[in-house]
């Protein structure tokens, strides 16, 4: 697919502020190789880069880079929650909002975050630092840096270290925001907390943020001033002030945009909604459960300042696994964006993962799955779907096989995303909504990057949940003002999907984080690694054949190097429909001991020789026997040389037929060949190829059945001219006796290399990628093919019965009764290879149909 050109989607109104990470030259650079390394001078290119607060949430389990509630401030926050919540999204689970901007209380967001202790080490920071930043904004700026220590829990040092250091960036940026004061030198935070951080542990990432902070407020930067305070980042600071700008910072809306919307009770109206719940509320966002009043249906309605490009986004999309948007408003008074979509009562993955992790494995199945979906319906006061077919697979299905049909309808959503331009850079459980039948909803596209109107730049690599992406992903948001901004594409998305669905599997992800990073840069770093170790063997004991299926997938999308990883959302889609159908992963990669693993080893062309001349000599040892004796026999004393004749003849035709037949057989074989070569050797089979392959069982009924019908004219025409003496008798037995072998000739190969193709060539052509644009059409002209040959093979024994009745030499009756006989047993094989290929076929289209007419895996 085309890299398209992108655009950072925000919910502020205009396009990512130029500060934070993207602008930070960390240690990724040394361990990445990145940077300049030519002989040319550097030069300073502004990337542009993300608020602190974004990079924040960033770095958070919450709405990466949204302005509305995300999911750690959400569970957090809830008083008496009625259920467990874990991870929710803007359009989540409800909750009464909490009370932010005091200092650290028992029983607050942040004292909770403490408590998470179900989580490893790195999330539960993240869970901390989202709550604590949470706790922290609306007090920022604060009045002296002393006042940071209002919103420290008391933890351990390094976690301390770890959250002061984000409150300093996030308290920066408030001021330059406010643009009342000048910026405090970060030395002021240094003497406020002498026991926590001294110069020489100042990160680059807060460095980096400080000098972004001051350019874009006009301040003239010293290198050699920075590089005295902070000499451990000199040649860094010299680096980055001591070249020339690629671009000034850019302007955008972010200040005017980031403040808080009002907030609107149950049962009051706002506009053309009737508040009915509140969903979640966050820091620049409210989400409420609400009912439109003239269309009389419940949303899920978002209140902000900004407008952004969202709307613009969601709206491409008319995909069951996409959340819908069905329009947005701005008003005056008050001065709101309101933006309405899809209720989906469910929750989110989230909160299935959350009970995956209380589960023992041996007690996983989908209605695990449902449990959760039910509850949130019990608080949000929905019926659970009655009669629900969905439901009643999922009450039942094995675990393995509810996530690999979540990761099917999810790879779907992310295919039609990125069909349309639009990459989604932060999926996770909590961006996935359910429907009351349990039915995954892609959300939260706040970070994708729409292709249509944007614009293109390093802004195009930032966006997401560190916890949640792809290594490409973490290299970018490490790239440096000086290094080429690594690209960030679709495969990023299918790389973050294949963590979720992991972790949906496992409980866990498949990197584990085990120590608490002490900066952002650190966290990045011990993301990076992890992603480079082994990945660890999924818990459970010994899996079967489905788990096995499942974990090869998600293990082929969580490659390192993207060109190596599944490419696109549909053949992710195809491969996990392997795991919920174990004949289809038979067919596709079949046991090296099975009779199809034994075939698909064996030369092509051998086996489609030999499959075309064994029919034809069986007919030609018929037709020989048939003219001899009933034909020809009794003339053979009368007629003088007609004998010899008559098996010359014989022997330059088939001299002259069957060889040519092989060659005809290897030219037609040659380009399936190249084809099966090609896409052994990991290329994409072609549509040429495809196309060749399944013409190929035509093409050798083509060369038997018309070189037959050549010998039912040849003979009778080349005899009688010589001879005289033969009659109608002679030439018409002459002629359908060649034509029955030619319909022996024609339609037993046709049936053989039909179900050599559909079980060996086909399979092995696709297997790579398992994508075929035109199978549909493939098959329905394969099928209608079989029924037209089916009924040929109906033809040939009444054709045989009608030459019994007029044949008059006894041993002519028995080589007829002979051959009807055997067509006859050919009837039922014939018949029995049309079923097989119907089978066949049925069990391709699970995998490769482009029909998807419901969620349903059956």
């Amino acid at each position: 697919m085309r890299q398209p050109p992108l655009r950072s989607i925000t919910n502020d109104g205009g396009t990512q502020r130029s500060r934070g990470v993207a602008t930070s030259l960390i240690r990724c650079r040394a361990e990445n190789g990145t940077g300049n390394t030519g002989s040319d001078p550097p030069r300073l290119r502004q990337v542009p880069g993300m608020h602190a607060l974004s990079r924040s949430r960033f770095l958070s389990h919450g709405n990466s880079m949204t302005d509305g509630p995300s999911e750690a401030s959400l569970s957090t926050r809830k008083a008496n929650p009625p259920i467990d919540v874990d991870e929710t999204t803007d359009l989540a689970q409800p909750g009464p909002p909490g009370q932010q901007g005091s200092p650290v209380q028992q029983g607050s967001p942040v004292q909770q975050g403490i408590q998470q202790t179900d989580l490893p080490p790195c999330d539960r920071l993240e869970e901390l630092l989202e709550a604590c930043l949470e706790e922290f904004l609306p007090a920022a700026p604060v009045a002296s840096p002393q006042a940071l220590s209002a919103f420290l829990p008391e933890v351990d040092s390094d976690t301390q270290r770890f959250l002061l250091l984000e409150l300093i960036k996030l308290d920066l940026s408030a001021t330059a925001d406010a643009r009342d004061k000048p910026l405090r030198p970060i030395e002021d935070y240094l003497e406020a907390f002498p026991g926590l951080l001294s110069a020489d542990q100042v990160p680059v990432d807060l460095l980096m943020e400080d000098i972004q902070l001051r350019k874009e407020l006009g301040e003239m930067l010293d290198a050699q001033s920075y590089s005295r305070r902070f000499p451990q980042h000199s040649q860094i600071i010299r680096e980055l002030l001591g070249g020339t700008p690629h671009a000034a910072a850019e302007a955008t809306a972010a200040v005017e945009n980031r403040r808080r919307p009002p907030v609107f009770e149950i049962g009051e109206s706002i506009d053309d909604f009737k508040i009915v719940l509140t969903l979640g509320q966050g820091a620049f966002a409210s989400v409420y459960l609400a009912r439109q009043i003239s269309m009389s249906r419940l949303v899920a309605l978002k209140v902000s300042r900004g407008t952004g490009d969202e709307p613009r986004a969601l709206a491409q999309f008319d995909h069951p696994n996409i959340v819908r948007v069905f329009d947005q408003r701005a008003l005056d008074d008050p001065p709101v964006h309101l933006l309405y979509m899809q209720f989906q009562p469910g929750g989110t993955l989230a909160d299935v993962v959350k009970r995956v992790r209380q589960t023992p494995v041996s007690q996983r199945s989908g209605k695990l799955m449902l449990d959760a979906v039910d509850r949130s319906l019990l608080h949000t006061a929905q019926a659970v779907p009655e009669r629900s077919s969905l439901r009643q697979w999922l009450e039942t299905a094995p675990w393995p096989m509810t996530v690999a049909w979540v990761g099917i309808q999810l790879a779907h959503a992310l295919e039609d995303a990125h069909h349309h331009d639009v990459l989604h850079r932060d999926v996770k459980p909590a961006n996935v909504l359910l429907s009351a039948e349990g039915v995954p909803k892609l959300a939260d596209f706040n970070v994708s990057f729409a292709g249509g109107a944007g614009r293109a730049g390093a802004a195009t690599s930032f966006g997401g949940s560190i916890g949640y992406m792809a290594p490409e992903h973490l290299r970018a948001i490490c790239a440096t003002a000086l290094s080429e901004v690594e690209s960030v594409a679709a495969p990023a998305d299918l790389y973050s999907l294949a963590i979720l669905l992991w972790e949906l599997w496992q409980g866990q992800r498949p990197f584990e984080c085990a120590e608490n990073p002490s900066s952002w840069t650190d966290a990045i770093t011990q993301q990076l690694r992890a992603r480079s170790e082994p990945i660890a063997a999924p818990g459970g004991g010994d899996q079967d054949a489905l788990a096995r299926l499942l974990e090869k997938t998600l293990r082929e999308t969580l490659v390192v190097d993207p060109q190596r990883r599944i490419g696109s959302g549909a053949e992710l889609a195809a491969r996990l429909k392997l795991a919920l159908h174990p004949d289809a992963a038979q067919l596709f990669d079949p046991d090296p001991n099975s009779w199809q693993g034994w075939l698909s080893r064996r030369s092509p062309w051998l086996v489609a020789t030999l499959i075309i001349l064994l029919p034809n000599a069986i007919a030609g040892v018929y037709g020989w026997f048939y003219n001899y004796f009933d034909t020809l026999y009794a003339m053979f004393i009368s007629v003088e040389g007609l004998e010899w004749t008559f098996k010359a003849l014989s022997t330059a035709v088939n001299l002259t037929a069957f060889p040519l037949a092989v060659v005809l057989v290897i030219v037609y074989t040659r380009r399936v060949v190249r084809g099966l070569r090609a896409t052994a050797s990991g290329a994409t089979a072609s549509e040429k190829d495809l196309y060749e392959t399944m013409q190929l069982a035509h093409r050798a009924a083509v060369i038997g059945g018309f070189l037959w019908c050549l010998a039912a004219v040849i003979y009778p025409t080349v005899l009688r001219s010589l001879y005289p003496e033969l009659t109608r008798r002679e030439f018409g037995h002459f002629f359908l006796s060649h034509v029955i072998c030619g319909g022996v000739a024609a339609i037993y190969p046709f049936f053989g290399i039909s179900i050599y193709a559909v079980t060996v060539l086909y399979p092995r052509m696709v297997r790579s990628k398992l994508q075929d644009r035109n199978f549909d059409h493939r098959i329905a002209v394969l099928v209608r093919r079989c029924e037209r040959y089916l009924l040929l093979a109906c033809l040939v024994p009444l054709l045989g019965a009608t030459l019994l009745l007029v044949s008059n030499v006894p041993e002519s009756k028995h080589v007829m009764l002979i051959a009807i006989a055997a067509t006859g047993l050919g009837l039922f094989a014939a018949f029995s290879a049309y079923r097989y290929i119907l089978r066949q076929c049925s069990t391709m289209a699970v995998v490769l149909s482009s029909k998807r007419d419901s969620a349903l895996p059956a």
